[in-house]
């Protein structure tokens, strides 16, 4: 829900002041602008996410037919050293 709020936030502030909006909303300056600040970690925490999903998929799929646990993925992921 908070993310929302700070995107909100992000996109009208040009319009209303990010002080006015968080009075509004009942919800902190500085909360916003840690949020801010954490932007790109989150955007490299996603892009990390995405490439592990990407990873695990082609791992499981089709050689396990559909088996999960450690034993069906292990050999892959120790020829790549991932544990």
């Amino acid at each position: 829900m908070k993310d929302r709020r700070w995107d909100f936030i992000s996109k009208n502030r040009g319009d209303f002041g990010v002080q006015r909006i968080c009075r509004v909303l009942q919800v902190s300056r500085s909360g916003f602008y840690r949020w801010i600040a954490g932007a790109q970690a989150r955007a490299e925490r996603q892009a990390a996410d995405e490439a592990l999903v990407s990873e695990i998929r082609e791992v499981q799929t089709p050689r396990t037919r559909g088996c999960t646990g450690s034993g069906a993925s292990m050999p892959s992921s120790a020829a790549s050293g991932t544990r």
